[in-house]
């Protein structure tokens, strides 16, 4: 992915800003360009849940799962984006591939729990729980480990979309800070918790 790299960068940054159409433009060209890389699908199928296209998403899910089928964060995003869609049973089924090839992957244990708890499995969720937790407090390992044994770092797609959003709110009402209404508008934002209102 070398040679891409800088415009897949540019392609998550678009992304985690909520700038949806030019993320999904910039994974286009990068798919057209080299469409053996699970990477890139797998990004476009999370811009694609974002602009709520479930069967592109889906879709997109799958292809990077075929392309890389070794890799455990394919299953656990899939399995994200299936239970988002009340895909329940698909998505227990991928959060288990994902634990069978990652079995100290804590996300994927508290995420399987959850569907379990809501399929009414208390003890199998407890279970679930029980490990995420041990794992939390004493990491094992890689929560993911790419085809060629290179550790990723696991990522939460949404808790980074939020981060940008809130840094550029701060961003924007430190620039109006030139003015005395900016100064006043600032004191609110502050006191709000840094959320335009």
């Amino acid at each position: 992915m070398d040679k891409y790299q800088q415009k897949f960068d540019k392609g998550v940054a678009f992304l985690k800003a909520g700038n949806l159409d030019k993320s999904l433009n910039i994974f286009n060209e990068l798919i057209k360009a080299d469409p053996t890389n699970g990477d890139f699908w797998s990004e476009r199928g999370v811009v694609y849940f974002h602009l709520t296209k479930k069967k592109q998403s889906l879709a997109d899910m799958d292809e990077a799962v075929r392309l890389q089928p070794l890799k455990p964060y394919r299953y656990s995003s899939r399995a994200y984006i299936r239970g988002h869609f009340k895909l329940t049973q698909e998505a227990i089924a991928d959060y288990e591939k994902a634990i069978e090839l990652d079995p100290e992957d804590a996300v994927a244990q508290n995420n399987l729990g959850m569907l379990q708890e809501q399929l009414g499995y208390k003890n199998e969720a407890k279970k679930r729980f029980e490990i995420a937790d041990d794992l939390m407090e004493n990491p094992k390992g890689n929560t993911d480990v790419g085809i060629q044994g290179e550790p990723l770092e696991a990522r939460n797609i949404q808790r980074e979309i939020n981060e940008a959003k809130k840094n550029e709110s701060l961003w924007n009402e430190l620039k109006s800070l030139k003015s005395k209404e900016g100064r006043a508008s600032f004191g609110k934002f502050v006191k709000s918790g840094f959320k335009n209102t």
